[in-house]
């Protein structure tokens, strides 16, 4: 009778493992896009530095990466693929916008959330072996211009201390540089 409830146990408790692992290794991330979101609706393009205006922001950053670009891609395949280690940072936020950021020779899978109230970048790099296993993050401001192509991109640290640099775009989505919803003509 021992063995027998023994071996029930085991097999309950093999059962409830294998039914509860792969949610503690993946968590269950989804996009939610939304036109009226006006950083996730404005960022896919390229971008390169505004030297003028990053100037007035840091003279510290002026100089820094003035002849990089920076590009955004929405695909928001990988939001699956994001490990569950991520989940408590993650949980109670929404997602606008997920994809690839090409910063330089780098690709890294981002997705667009928001923390503490304000714009908020996260990037994925390969660490250990595991394409997702290591997240940075940097908060981002949109100016909406009346004009796509006059949009401007600001990209700062992950804490709100820290200063931001400018970027104008380099080549809009599509060749689009019509006003937008909402713009006046």
């Amino acid at each position: 009778m021992k063995i027998h409830k023994m071996n029930q146990v085991l097999i309950t408790a093999t059962f409830m493992f294998l039914f509860h692992f792969p949610t503690t290794l993946m968590a269950e991330f989804k996009v939610e896009s939304d036109k009226e979101n006006v950083v996730s609706s404005r960022l896919e393009g390229r971008w390169q530095a505004n030297k003028a205006i990053s100037n007035r922001l840091s003279t510290r950053l002026a100089d820094h990466d003035q002849g990089k670009t920076v590009e955004f891609h929405a695909d928001g395949k990988f939001v699956a693929k994001i490990p569950g280690k991520y989940e408590k940072f993650l949980k109670r936020k929404t997602i606008y916008m997920a994809g690839i950021m090409k910063s330089g020779k780098n690709e890294y899978p981002f997705i667009l959330t928001e923390h503490k109230g304000n714009p908020h970048i996260v990037i994925f790099r390969e660490r250990d072996g595991d394409p997702l296993g290591d997240a940075e993050s940097f908060n981002v401001m949109l100016a909406v211009a009346e004009n796509t192509s006059n949009d401007l991109l600001f990209i700062g640290g992950d804490f709100n201390n820290q200063p931001f640099y400018a970027l104008e775009r380099a080549e809009t989505p599509e060749g689009d540089s019509q006003p937008e919803h909402g713009a006046v003509e």
